[in-house]
């Protein structure tokens, strides 16, 4: 028997900080109000010895699974300590996580498309009633919307143009220069502010996406700085700037549904990147070493569930596609 990919149970308690922006959970059995009292904590009297969080994600696990086995994928919770406030963030939510050895960042993104077309087709043919059901909730709900909030198309029309689409593949620096270059963008009808280094938000991407293209679409080579720091570099551009191989693939309606890269696979590049997150070493001195002793190019994906649902639902907040949402200021039961 053949098995085409594996599937890896990765840990929800971890002591690695897998995105490096320090937005993270931290897990102690400490006595809080003791250390209220005297401001001293040791942290190698805690339960694991050391500092230990919640994981935002099973990526550096499967990495080193994925070495070991070819394909690998992680499906399990995962938590953000980040405070967004906002219709498409929770703090608690599941992701997809598919990692595959000698992928490069152009087999990730015909990843990412295949993966995600097979799922909304799937949907498509076994959930037919449920989706024109959606879809009609949806058009009943847009009319008490001002027009400018409205769906760009209706739900199933939405979910076909995915399916039925090959997805446009652009550079950031591309996508950027769309944006600058639009009506929208010259009428100020941007919300936030587009200029090469932003962290896209989701206005900028259902743009592209809804307005622009009217397809899916998929952008890579983002600014190094805004960006992982296991993010495989990139040779820098005509002007100097540093980009890595990234991607995110955005859909209408919701904007990014799927992001990922192709990894740093060379030691010293990595071993550099740490530094300038501050990520101490002896914290994934076990990920770096599958580096310093044989590695090979590598690429993977997250897909978050909870936005997968949003997406073939219709639904416009995503509080409403998990049972019990955790949000900031919000865990009820």
């Amino acid at each position: 028997m053949t098995v085409d990919s594996f599937y890896l149970h990765s840990p929800i308690i971890t002591g690695s900080d897998a995105e490096g922006a320090g937005e993270m959970f931290r897990v102690t059995n400490l006595n809080l109000d003791e250390i209220a009292k005297t401001g001293k904590v040791d942290y190698s009297q805690d339960f694991f010895g050391k500092t230990t969080n919640l994981t935002v994600s099973g990526q550096l696990e499967a990495e080193l699974a994925a070495l070991a086995l070819g394909k690998v994928y992680t499906f399990g919770p995962t938590f953000r300590a980040e405070n967004s406030n906002t219709s498409r963030h929770l703090a608690e939510f599941w992701m997809i996580e598919p990692e595959v050895a000698f992928n490069d960042i152009h087999d990730n993104m015909d990843l990412g498309e295949a993966c995600l077309k097979f799922c909304l087709q799937y949907a498509l043919e076994n959930c037919k009633d449920d989706l024109e059901f959606l879809q009609e909730r949806e058009t009943n709900e847009d009319k008490q919307k001002p027009v400018d909030e409205r769906q760009s198309m209706p739900l199933l029309e939405r979910l076909h143009m995915v399916v039925n689409n090959d997805f446009v593949r652009i550079s950031y620096t591309e996508a950027i220069e769309i944006l600058l270059q639009s009506n929208h963008y010259k009428k100020k009808k941007f919300k936030y502010p587009v200029e090469w280094g932003i962290d896209m938000q989701s206005e900028h991407e259902r743009y592209l996406v809804e307005k622009h293209f009217q397809k899916p679409v998929i952008i890579t080579g983002y600014p190094a700085a805004i960006k992982a720091f296991y993010m495989r570099m990139n040779e820098q551009d005509a002007q100097g700037r540093k980009t890595v191989a990234a991607m995110d693939i955005l859909v209408p309606g919701i904007g990014e549904i799927i992001g990922g890269s192709q990894r740093e696979e060379r030691y010293e590049v990595l071993l550099e990147k740490c530094k300038q997150f501050n990520i101490p070493e002896d914290h994934i001195w076990w990920y770096l070493e599958t580096r310093k002793f044989g590695t090979c190019p590598h690429a993977g994906f997250g897909m978050g569930f909870e936005r997968l649902i949003m997406f073939v639902t219709g639904m416009t907040n995503i509080r409403d596609v998990i049972p019990f949402p955790r949000t900031p200021q919000n865990a009820e039961f």
